[in-house]
């Protein structure tokens, strides 16, 4: 196997290398995507984690409890110091904590407009305060955004997370945009890592990355275009996972500014797009067309939900009505690099529209040059892959930061009275089934008001080399302690 090593005993002592798509921005500010790179590295940890299935368990904090309707107290596991050797204790976490508060765009899920306040009760202690009752505090403390690192992070403008984590794996060496290298951490409170070392690397072709893993270049490599995840299986020494995901490719509708901030225009747009031929010519059917923000199989989608059937004659029935003439439409499609299979998605869309006279220009770029554009509305629509659980393992945080009239994410520039309501409802309900049927209304009308156009619902394709164990798909953690690369 090439670029792995391991010991005569196998497990050990091994390395190994991991291709991932997305490349950290290098600030490695800890309320942006840096923040999942360096969970998924091994390195960052937080007081909550969550399963693959989207339970809640402990982590730095080992148990949790609202103690009053806008206070919950978290108590701190024993005996867990950060990589430099400083303990955790409840002001390191404080420190960390509000520090994310702080930042100049906090991320979605843990940001002033939820929390309010944390405090050190004792050394083992953490308050978290929030304005008003909120019975999802311990998901939001489970996303890699409220990951923890020692006070040393945070001493200049740039977070420094060297020697600063509290997992499996540290940070030893940084080439920018391509590559970060990780070495074991003997102390791990977890238990000694099975591997000694990784090399995790950036490469946003997905086409590459696939040559890295039947070279043996890499051992490891997330994200596989559908065609090579057809190619792949069955290849001796390989192994493909595949695995439903939270996570839905959707086309961002720029509703604040004309043709799309008519509804009828993006109802139009909608029933001109065929889903069912997206997922067979683009993900070879390895996908399932969209239902809407989320999955039929979920439990905050609509009861019966199923996708919309395309209609180009309604289509051109909606424009219409709407009093717009196809061939005055005239739009750019952005699609970023590290998207899988965007380039063909952007193509078969620019086609679909164009049989209803709709003209559509496509801009391909990566997708941190891409952002700024999103978040200022200067855009008429672009391609989006976004896990609605990726904020906090419940869909209340993306559908307040993708949807709320204040959200940090909002792309698509919707805002609704009634949907900030709903929002508001889910996240201060505290049973779990009521408040599933609150987002699952939330989703209904994103759909029946073609907010976006939602395309397919993703499954996540893995390829591994067979001596690769202790893995398994999850949306924040790829390198951990139990990850192995055997002997045989």
């Amino acid at each position: 196997m090439n670029g792995a090593t391991q010991d005569s005993a196998g497990g050990g002592e091994g390395s190994i290398v991991i291709d991932e798509p997305f490349a950290p921005a290098g600030s490695w500010a800890l309320e942006t995507d840096d923040a999942f790179v360096l969970s998924k590295a091994g390195c960052l940890e937080t007081l909550v984690s969550r399963t693959a299935k989207g339970e809640l368990d402990p982590m730095l904090a080992t148990s949790w409890k609202q103690t009053t309707p806008m206070n919950w107290k978290f108590v701190l596991r024993d005996g867990v110091t950060f990589q430099n050797g400083d303990p955790l204790d409840a002001q390191a976490v404080v420190g960390a904590l509000q520090h994310a508060l702080k930042a100049k765009a906090p991320s979605a899920g843990f940001s002033p407009a939820a929390i309010s306040g944390v405090k050190a009760l004792d050394k083992k202690t953490v308050v978290i305060t929030t304005p008003e009752p909120d019975p999802l505090v311990p998901e939001r403390m489970a996303t890699p955004n409220t990951g923890i690192l020692a006070p040393g992070a945070y001493k200049t403008a740039q977070t420094n997370p060297k020697s600063t984590c509290t997992g499996p794996f540290t940070l030893a060496k940084e080439v920018p945009q391509q590559s970060v290298h990780m070495k074991r951490n003997d102390d791990y409170w977890g238990g000694r890592p099975k591997l000694a070392s990784a090399e995790v690397r950036f490469i946003a072709d997905g086409a590459k990355r696939t040559t890295q893993i039947q070279t043996g270049e890499a051992q490891l490599v997330r994200k596989l275009p559908a065609t090579s995840t057809n190619s792949l299986k069955g290849t001796s020494g390989t192994h493909v996972d595949t695995a439903e995901t939270s996570r839905t490719t959707s086309l961002i509708l720029n509703n604040k500014k004309a043709p799309f901030d008519n509804e009828k225009v993006r109802r139009a747009i909608q029933a001109a797009i065929d889903t069912t031929k997206i997922n067979q010519a683009v993900y070879l059917g390895t996908a399932r067309p969209a239902v809407g923000p989320f999955a039929p199989n979920e439990p905050f989608a609509p009861s019966g939900a199923k996708p919309v059937k395309a209609d180009p004659a309604k289509a051109e029935q909606l424009l219409a009505e709407a009093g717009v003439k196809p061939s005055s439409i005239n739009v750019r499609l952005l699609t970023y690099t590290e998207g899988a299979g965007f380039a063909d998605l952007a193509a078969v869309i620019q086609d679909q529209l164009k049989a209803i006279g709709v003209k559509v220009t496509i801009k391909t770029a990566d997708y941190a040059s891409l952002e700024p554009d999103m978040l200022s509305g200067d855009f008429d629509m672009t391609l989006m892959s976004r896990n609605h659980l990726g904020d906090m393992p419940d869909p209340v945080g993306f559908l307040e930061a993708d949807y709320g009239c204040d959200g940090k994410f909002n792309i698509s520039h919707f805002c609704d009275k009634e949907m900030d309501f709903l929002i508001k409802r889910a996240g201060t309900t505290t049973n779990r089934g009521v408040r599933y049927a609150v987002e699952s209304q939330a989703a209904a009308q994103l759909e029946s008001r073609a907010v976006n156009v939602f395309l397919v619902h993703e499954t996540e394709s893995v390829a591994r080399a067979d001596q690769v164990t202790g893995y398994t798909i999850h949306p924040y953690y790829t390198l951990t302690a139990k990850l192995a690369v055997s002997s045989k």
